[in-house]
């Protein structure tokens, strides 16, 4: 209220100077005065508009950082939910691989044991035919001996 009451008597104050500007009259020192009011008037509202503007941009970052933010935060929680999904998928993949080489080491075992079994059946059927021919060589060694001492005592 006081402030409009002082700006209308600056203004009207303003006009009766600026009569006397046109009017190429000398100004007095209250008439002076008078003019530097109305500058400072004129700057009190240009900072007014200036503070009003830098509120607005600042209202305008304000939502724009909390809208960024946001977005920010939307995206990081998606990338945490891919993470968690693809390393529980390792985790799927992982426990399969293991699974399935624990059976390939199964059918290795099994292969090692029965290719023991095979070898040592045909080692043991070897070694029982060697025997077998060195009785035969053995027996056939002795008849040719006595078939040699024979024939030596006929002579």
């Amino acid at each position: 209220m006081v402030e409009s009451v002082t700006s209308a008597v600056i203004e009207k104050a303003l006009d009766t100077v600026l009569r006397k500007v046109s009017e190429g009259r000398k100004l007095s020192t209250e008439d002076l005065v008078v003019l530097m009011l109305g500058l400072f008037r004129e700057i009190r509202n240009d900072i007014a508009n200036t503070n009003k503007r830098i509120d607005t941009l600042y209202e305008m970052v304000s939502k724009s950082y909390e809208a960024l933010n946001s977005r920010i935060n939307e995206v990081n929680d998606s990338l945490i939910k891919k993470i968690d999904e693809i390393n529980k998928r390792i985790d799927v993949m992982n426990d399969t691989l293991g699974k399935r080489i624990e059976e390939t080491n199964k059918r290795i075992d099994s292969l090692n044991d029965a290719m023991n079994n095979r070898i040592e059946t045909l080692n043991t059927t070897l070694n029982n035919r060697i025997d077998e021919v060195n009785r035969r060589i053995d027996a056939l060694y002795d008849l040719v001996g006595k078939n040699y001492e024979a024939l030596n005592n006929e002579q």
